[in-house]
């Protein structure tokens, strides 16, 4: 099968993430004459789905440009070059923390697989050199799962719904928590940074975490640290002010959609979500605060600014 289009399928002749065999290979097989199926275990196929005949038919260029134009999202493809300092964003089933795999090649890319007309903080007129780290895709650049490595060691997974991917603790700047009930949520532009009353340390690479949620009342609630955050409308910007091992840490969280995660369990529990308000309570959200005396508050005017550099490695 062609990469571009089924992205994850297992027969699409290179693997890149949480490869499946999806029920159109099975079909597949079984017309050979030579397999019976069992279309009880094919996997998941979420790539593409639902995206109409355009995604398909058309080349990953003119579905970035449209989408572009229209100002909606491009995904699954992408537009953020691979660099320090990494941005990270949510696969589209928010199952992992996922990279773009836009990456500068060492030739010009033949005219066919030159995706784009702009890329931000690439000089005009190198477009062409920039494409999807996977050939076989047509080098449209993609959202996939990645690993974190150190020294060349695997260090840990981007899975969201895996508990062995935790961060330690000294390296969990925004405070995410891996296991089965979790999933991505995007951050804000802003950096993560931890604070004591001598230091700030910020985080060499933002954009997305996994945490555990519930759906709760009508709405849905992201747990951070030893709090849970009430989401009252999609795209609300949650302020986080957590005191957690000495270190202040402050960032944010943006809410999606409630019936984007909810609308399921909700509806088993004859449950909807609540409509959208646009002004929650002033006093929703709990905000730590250090405690440090005057001369120890001077000191942290000076502040050291430590950036944890990760090799990662897609």
């Amino acid at each position: 099968w062609e990469k571009r289009v089924f992205e994850n399928e297992a027969m699409t002749g290179t693997h890149t993430q949480n490869p499946i065999i999806s029920r159109i290979t099975l079909a597949l097989m079984e017309d050979t004459g030579w397999y019976i199926a069992n279309y009880s275990m094919a996997g998941e196929m979420s790539w593409g789905r639902g995206l109409g005949c355009d995604f398909v038919m058309k080349s990953c260029k003119d579905w970035i440009t449209q989408k572009s134009a229209r100002g909606s999202s491009i995904h699954p493809f992408c537009n953020k070059v691979k660099r320090d300092p990494l941005q990270t964003e949510c696969t589209d089933d928010r199952t992992s923390v996922a990279l773009c795999n836009l990456v500068e090649h060492k030739q010009l890319l033949p005219k066919l697989y030159q995706n784009f007309d702009y890329i931000q903080y690439v000089g005009t007129g190198n477009e062409g050199y920039y494409g999807g780290s996977v050939s076989l895709a047509d080098y449209c650049p993609y959202i996939q799962e990645f690993t974190w490595r150190s020294r060349n060691v695997i260090v840990r997974g981007s899975h969201c719904q895996y508990a062995e991917n935790n961060p330690k603790p000294d390296k969990n700047f925004a405070l995410e928590k891996y296991g089965d009930n979790s999933l991505c949520f995007e951050h804000t532009n802003q950096m993560w940074e931890e604070r004591s009353c001598r230091q700030m340390r910020q985080w060499q690479h933002w954009g997305s975490g996994c945490y555990n949620y519930r759906c709760q009342n009508g709405r849905l609630h992201i747990l951070v640290g030893n709090y849970s955050y009430e989401c009252f409308h999609a795209n609300q910007e949650i302020s986080i002010r957590i005191i957690s091992n000495g270190w202040l840490h402050r960032g944010a969280i943006v809410c999606p959609p409630c019936r984007e995660i909810c609308a399921k369990e909700f509806a088993a529990r004859q449950e909807s979500c609540k409509i959208g308000d646009e002004h929650p309570p002033s006093t929703a959200y709990p905000r730590d605060e250090l405690q440090c005396g005057s001369s120890i508050t001077q000191a942290s005017s000076a502040a050291l600014v430590a950036y944890l550099i990760l090799s990662i490695v897609i």
